[in-house]
């Protein structure tokens, strides 16, 4: 089996979103060529980025939260041919107050040749009962949408 057909296949697919979600974890944009293709799309709620914002998006969220390296959790991913879905939780602090936020995002990515062409993504922070939005608190939902 060649690499190119290896790199296909349902499971490698999985793999190279997961890879994604750890660099962004990380942090290590410099890695991001490897799996993100030089035309990369991403369609979030703030609008389309190219592949130099999606790597500025990575470092202002690395500003605003911290991040363990198993601060994602993939919960399900499913593959139909270029198509991967993922849902997953992601459990960080915010930088200021230290104060824990758990947020949920679903991302669907086209995947060829090894690498996301594109990708949409849906970010949701979950609030403790009785909790408010504040401005200490995580970001407006909106802003959460520039994740990639």
């Amino acid at each position: 089996m060649t690499s190119d057909v290896a790199n296909e296949s349902p499971e490698a697919k999985k793999a190279i979103f997961r890879s994604l979600v750890d660099i962004y974890a990380r942090a290590a944009v410099e890695e991001l060529e490897a799996f993100v293709a030089p035309d990369y799309v991403g369609h979030t709620a703030a609008g389309k980025r190219d592949l130099a914002e999606f790597r500025s998006s990575i470092i202002n969220f690395h500003a605003i939260f911290e991040y363990e390296a198993d601060s994602f959790l993939v919960e399900d991913q499913f593959v139909e041919g270029d198509k991967v879905a993922t849902r997953m939780t992601a459990h960080v602090k915010m930088r200021e107050t230290g104060e824990p936020v758990t947020m949920l995002g679903i991302n669907l990515a086209i995947i060829k040749g090894g690498k996301i062409h594109e990708e949409w993504n849906t970010w949701e922070v979950l609030r403790p009962p009785g909790a408010t939005e504040n401005a200490s608190a995580a970001p407006a939902r909106d802003s959460l949408s520039t994740w990639g």
